[in-house]
């Protein structure tokens, strides 16, 4: 009687065990993990590790591919983080350490160098003096110059100058490199806000070794400064979808708006392309757009364009200054000469410098879930802004569209992640380790190719071409 006893109990152990392996508890759950089960998610077992927690804890990541299906990361905290300090430290020495061998100074440097030197001798609280000395200069000239009014940028290279004491010449590479040091930092932070520990591990590794990315930090380009604080106005919009009514998120959204908007022009594009994710948001489900989150959108760019138009002489002056500005740009020989081509070009562009990345950007494209959130809003965020971006007669650059390097990142390594799942017969660790490892050897393969022998300054479609030795 005690036998028989005895293997009812152990009959009711493996009974219970087994149903705890088929079905996750409730009680168990984050609420978040709740939510993506009430809405059809098939989840096989409660999260066994700091990583699957991460990740399922995540309210991006309801419906998302890159959740992982296997616990061989297990008790991984450590090697997570030495892996992350590892890849940190070679991003920020592949970009502070001068590598790049055009060793000539390049017109746009020639040009911030000059606004550095009046902002010293004006004051930076006397900044309209230099712009408007710059407006009486360019009226009268044919064709178009780097304008003053990128304030966004400037006045920071000036004060990090006045503050390292450095020339206005290493001011302004200073103050890039240390942008694109601090975008591969926000391009972490973002992947581990939509995906968890892993994708953040691998978005970083490509985002790291992106030859693009690399070439900017080296040298004055505004275009590294200008993509940090696209990425960052990129990824506020998407914690306030996922944050609605946070007046933390929202202030620093609309901070980042104001400072975009004042860094370039091209800022027109990425808000542009933020109000099109916004009315695509009914069909794609991406979080919440409040009123208030609109008001931002709205507020940020307002108010940064009032600000230029004070320091113009007025909304008319500014509105006649861009108007001649945009004319005059036209007729730059070296736009028409270099800025122009088919709507197709950003994406030749592209694929000349870095191949692998966009075939697996593009690969997880045409694989995508309608419950996919994170790759729907970067696969709608680049294409709205490459169709604003490809239609701009001589205005066409890779320099312009190097803000793509993340979305595309992400694209890719949940297109690796994906392949990985495809053979559970070896470990996950091992192929996903392999893949992202051969694609960084690639983009430095890259870079080596573009910027230090074929000693590349402005990546232009026929330098890269040249370069690839598609031309002789």
């Amino acid at each position: 009687m005690f036998a028989v006893g005895a293997t009812l109990k152990r009959r009711h152990r493996m009974r219970n065990c087994i149903l705890e392996r088929r079905h996750v508890r409730p009680a168990g759950l984050s609420p978040s993990t709740k939510l993506a089960t009430q809405q059809g998610m098939a989840l096989a077992a409660p999260p066994s590790s700091f990583v699957e927690t991460a990740i399922l804890e995540t309210p991006a990541t309801r419906g998302s591919n890159l959740t992982p299906k296997r616990a061989w990361f297990a008790g991984r905290k450590t090697l997570i983080g030495f892996t992350m300090a590892m890849v940190l430290g070679l991003g920020i020495f592949l970009r502070i350490h001068p590598t790049a061998t055009f060793a000539k100074v390049g017109p746009d440097e020639q040009r911030y160098m000059v606004f550095l030197m009046h902002i010293q001798k004006a004051g930076v609280l006397n900044y309209e003096d230099v712009v408007r000395v710059y407006m009486e200069r360019q009226y009268k000239r044919p064709d178009a110059l780097v304008p003053a009014t990128r304030i966004g940028f400037l006045v920071p290279a000036y004060l990090c100058g006045e503050l390292l004491k450095q020339n206005p010449f290493d001011a302004l590479r200073t103050t890039g490199a240390i942008a694109s040091v601090l975008l591969l930092g926000i391009a972490a932070v973002f992947a581990y806000r939509m995906g968890g520990a892993v994708p953040m591990v691998g978005t970083t590794i490509l985002v790291a070794t992106a030859p693009l990315q690399i070439q900017l930090a080296q040298y004055t380009f505004i275009d590294a400064y200008f993509s940090f604080w696209a990425i960052a106005t990129f990824w506020l919009m998407w914690e306030n979808l996922q944050n609605p009514r946070h007046w933390g998120w929202l202030s620093a959204y609309t901070f980042c708006l104001i400072v975009l908007v004042l860094t370039k022009e091209s800022a027109a594009f990425v808000v542009a392309a933020i109000i099109g994710i916004f009315v695509l948001n009914s069909v794609l489900r991406l979080g919440t757009v409040t009123p208030h989150l609109l008001a931002a959108t709205v507020i940020g760019p307002v108010l940064a364009m009032l600000f230029l138009a004070a320091m113009m002489g007025g909304i008319g002056e500014c509105v006649r200054f861009y108007a001649m500005f945009v004319a005059k740009q036209r007729t730059n020989a070296y736009s028409i000469r270099a800025q122009d081509g088919p709507w197709y070009r950003y994406l030749v562009d592209f694929v000349l410098i870095s191949p692998v990345i966009v075939a697996l950007a593009f690969g997880r494209m045409f694989n995508l879930r309608k419950t996919e959130r994170p790759e729907l809003m970067m696969t709608a965020f680049l294409g709205l802004s490459f169709l604003f971006m490809a239609n701009v007669t001589y205005g066409m650059s890779l320099r312009y569209a190097a803000y793509w390097d993340i979305p595309l990142a992400w694209l890719a390594c949940s297109q690796i992640l994906r392949l990985t799942g495809q053979f559970p017969k070896f470990s996950p660790a091992i192929i996903s380790g392999g893949l992202f490892l051969i694609v960084a050897a690639c983009n430095l393969q890259q870079y080596n190719r573009f910027f230090v022998r074929g000693a590349i300054y402005d990546p232009i479609t026929a330098q890269l071409a040249k370069a690839s030795n598609l031309l002789k």
